[in-house]
C-alpha cells in the first residue's frame, strides 16, 4: 500500500499556543536525549517520565517519544537529538471537518485541543478520505518551519490494480504483424 505525507498549515495558531508547542517540543527533545542514555530504555514506559521531570505531558507524546527513540538508537545509532518534534499515533490524533473547515485535534500540555488547519483543495480530498475511513493515517508529527506550524500526516492508502488485456510481449508480436503486412502491401501495391 502506497504512503504520501499531507504537510498542513496550522491556521493562524495564537502567541500562547505556538509557545506552547515551543514548550512542548523542548520539553519533548529534552526528554528524548535524557531517554537515549538511560540504562532501562527498552523496559521504559510512560511512568518513566515522572523519573525525568515533575512537569505535565501527555502520555500520548511520552509513548510514541519513547518509540521513537528506542527506533533512533537501534536503527541509526543515534548519540543525541538537536530537536524531537512531538509526534501522535493514529488513536490520539482525529481529523475533523466542521462546515467547510478541517480540524485536527491533539493532546497539548494542558489538554485536546482542536486545531483548525489550512487545507489545500487536493489536501481536502485526502482528509475526507481519512474521515470516512477509506486512507489510514500514521503518526502525524508536529513541527515548525519559517515561523508557521505544521502538522505532518502520513496517509496509506489501497490502489486498485490494473486490469492487463493481454501481455505485453503479445501486443508487440501482434504490432510487428500488423507493420510487416502494411510494409508488404506498399511494396506490392
Amino acid at each position: 500500500m502506497p504512503t504520501i505525507t499531507l504537510r498542513l498549515e496550522l491556521h493562524k495558531p495564537t502567541q500562547v499556543k505556538q509557545e506552547m508547542y515551543q514548550r512542548m517540543t523542548e520539553l519533548n527533545t529534552e526528554f528524548a536525549n535524557w531517554l537515549l542514555h538511560h540504562p532501562e530504555l527498552n523496559k521504559a514506559t510512560s511512568k518513566i517520565f515522572k523519573d525525568f521531570s515533575s512537569q505535565k505531558f501527555p502520555s500520548a507524546i511520552v509513548n510514541q517519544t519513547i518509540r521513537e527513540v528506542k527506533s533512533q538508537k537501534k536503527n541509526q545509532k543515534a548519540k543525541t537529538f538537536r530537536k524531537l518534534w512531538c509526534c501522535f499515533n493514529n488513536q490520539n490524533l482525529k481529523v475533523e471537518k466542521k462546515g467547510d473547515f478541517y480540524t485536527v485535534a491533539f493532546p497539548t500540555l494542558e489538554k485536546i485541543i482542536g486545531v483548525p488547519v489550512v487545507a489545500r483543495p487536493y489536501q481536502q480530498a485526502w482528509l475526507n478520505r481519512i474521515i470516512n475511513g477509506t486512507a489510514k493515517q500514521g503518526a502525524a508529527k508536529l513541527y515548525k518551519k519559517k515561523k508557521k506550524w505544521y502538522l505532518a500526516i502520513p496517509i496509506t492508502f489501497e490502489v486498485e490494480q490494473r486490469k492487463e488485456s493481454e501481455p505485453l510481449s503479445n501486443k508487440l508480436e501482434s504490432f510487428s504483424l500488423h507493420r510487416a503486412d502494411y510494409c508488404r502491401t506498399l511494396h506490392e501495391g
